[in-house]
């Protein structure tokens, strides 16, 4: 069986946030995993795409059945106990086009948003430091790229992006109305982290606070966007403290649970807090929302925000969408040509090498400089005889007729054997034998 594509996986569009936040994978399980995944019978190739809002295994496979040995994988290193249908799974085109809209950032929480591309790129990174990406993602996670490239250059998809930490902070700013003079406090200092400190910055907030467990890195993000960076000893002072809190830390349990939550909301005497947590797994247990006087915002809530304003993006999206297919269309129509190159090959050798034998065994008794020029004419009939159909044949491939063209081929030419047997004999000096059905007439 040819190496197939696969993609398996859950998302914010098939499962509650609770189960995503179990089957994340921190940076430093994944190359294990990946490992454990090569090592499933059938698969030759892998990459894991762990992000805020998906989980997902791309792979190469020879199996029909392997797409619900990678869910099992994940749900056994999780330990995840969960109904199935929340996972999907994709398969040659259908794989593909979701690579491409994931790429695309069409399929994204916020249809747009510029991160998941780089998320990707780096996942690619990941399996290609770990050995682990062979032919066929070679060839289509650089091209999804491209096209991902392309849709951001010729659509309006793009322009104005959006992303998780900016809603995060356009939430603030709705409810707020105006984030000037309002204190916020930022949680973490990872990459999510400094995408909302930088749209807080372009907001207008005036004060700013970076907590972080490791507070070189709170230091050096606040430095770099005017604001303050404190020690994590300092966390339960400063939640008492502020008017809004953005939580990004990529811990592995949650960081403001209930106990400390109640504590920290009776300093503060009746004054509410706003609390965006837009970590992934969660860093404010959910409990914390029953909390008086505080209302907290996770993925899933953002998701109703971004839902309201999605509206407006319709019609690049759209656009987006039309591009992707085109592009998809096209690169199949090349992988189809692709897998007929080897036989075309093999058939334009076979009437090289009679041409060859012909030449050789006609001017035995002429110079080298005569043999060379009668070559040299043999060879150019043979090719502006293979032209036309070389051509038709491509194009056949493309259209999707190729597996038969190719059977057809091999069987009116005797390809296989007819290579190996005519090298042999070029290169023993004799004439090679005839054949049925590889006549020139």
């Amino acid at each position: 069986m040819a190496t197939r594509l696969v993609v398996v996986g859950l998302s914010h569009r098939s499962a509650p946030l609770e189960l995503r936040e179990k089957a994340a994978l921190r940076e430093e399980e994944i190359a294990p995993f990946t490992e454990r995944l090569r090592a499933l019978p059938g698969v030759s190739e892998a990459l894991v795409l762990s992000t805020c809002n998906r989980v997902e295994l791309y792979a190469a496979v020879e199996r029909d059945d392997t797409a619900a040995a990678l869910i099992d994988a994940l749900c056994a290193t999780r330990q995840l106990i969960c109904d199935r249908s929340h996972f999907y799974s994709h398969h040659d085109r259908s794989a593909l086009q979701h690579l491409l809209r994931v790429a695309c950032s069409l399929d994204s929480l916020v249809v747009g948003e510029p991160q998941i591309l780089g998320q990707v790129k780096q996942a690619y990174a990941r399996a290609q430091a770990a050995a682990a990406i062979g032919p066929l993602l070679q060839r289509v996670f650089p091209r999804a790229f491209q096209i991902a490239k392309r849709v951001r250059s010729e659509t309006e998809l793009g322009k104005n992006s959006a992303s998780v930490a900016s809603v995060a902070v356009d939430l603030a700013a709705q409810i707020f109305g105006d984030l000037q003079g309002r204190h916020v406090l930022i949680v973490g200092a990872g990459k999510m982290a400094e995408l909302s400190v930088r749209h807080l910055h372009h907001a207008g907030t005036s004060q700013l606070t970076v907590v972080n467990r490791t507070f070189e890195r709170a230091e050096k993000l606040a430095t770099r966007l005017s604001g303050a960076a404190r020690p994590w000893s300092e966390l339960d002072a400063l939640l008492a403290d502020v008017d809004i809190v953005i939580t990004s830390t990529g811990a592995a349990a949650p960081v403001l649970g209930v106990a400390r939550m109640k504590a920290v909301m009776r300093k503060r005497k009746g004054r509410w807090l706003l609390v965006v947590d837009i970590a992934l797994p969660r860093d404010v247990e959910p409990a914390v929302s029953q909390l008086d006087n505080l209302y907290l915002y996770d993925m899933d809530a953002l998701e109703h925000v971004v839902v309201q304003n999605r509206a407006g993006r319709e019609h690049e999206a759209a656009a987006a969408e039309a591009l992707v297919v085109e592009e998809l269309d096209r690169f199949l129509a090349g992988e189809r040509a692709q897998a007929l190159g080897p036989t075309l090959a093999q058939l334009r050798e076979r009437f090289h090498a009679v041409a060859r034998t012909e030449v050789q065994r006609l001017a035995k008794r002429k110079s080298e400089a005569e043999q060379a020029e009668l070559l040299a004419v043999a060879e150019s009939i043979v090719n502006k005889l293979l032209h036309a159909p070389l051509m038709a044949a491509k194009r056949a491939a493309e259209a999707g007729e190729g597996e038969e063209l190719e059977g057809a081929l091999l069987k009116l030419f005797d390809l296989d054997a007819a290579i190996e047997a005519d090298l042999a004999q070029l290169e023993s000096g004799a004439q090679p034998r005839a054949r049925k059905g590889a006549r020139g007439d």
